[in-house]
C-alpha cells in the first residue's frame, strides 16, 4: 500500500512539473513571438493533453442518439 502511495505521490510532482515546465515555454515562446511579430501557442499543453469532455446531456438524450447511431428500433 505504502508504494502504491508513494508512486502515485511520485507521478504526481512529476506531472506537476511538467505543467510547469510546459507553461514556462509557453509564455517565453509567447513573448518571443510578441516581440518579432509572430504567432504563439494559444492552448496550454495541459489542455491539450486533458482531452476528457463532459457530457453535458442527460440519459435519455445519450440513450436516444445512441439507439439512432445504431440504427435500431424500439418497441414499446
Amino acid at each position: 500500500m505504502r508504494y502504491a502511495t508513494a508512486r502515485a505521490n511520485a507521478e504526481a510532482k512529476l506531472t506537476a512539473y511538467r505543467i510547469y515546465v510546459a507553461d514556462a515555454l509557453m509564455i517565453i515562446g509567447e513573448n518571443t513571438a510578441k516581440y518579432a511579430g509572430g504567432r504563439h501557442m494559444k492552448k496550454r499543453l495541459a489542455e491539450i493533453i486533458d482531452v476528457a469532455k463532459q457530457e453535458e446531456k442527460s440519459c435519455e438524450e445519450i440513450t436516444v442518439d445512441i439507439i439512432k447511431r445504431a440504427g435500431l428500433v424500439v418497441k414499446e
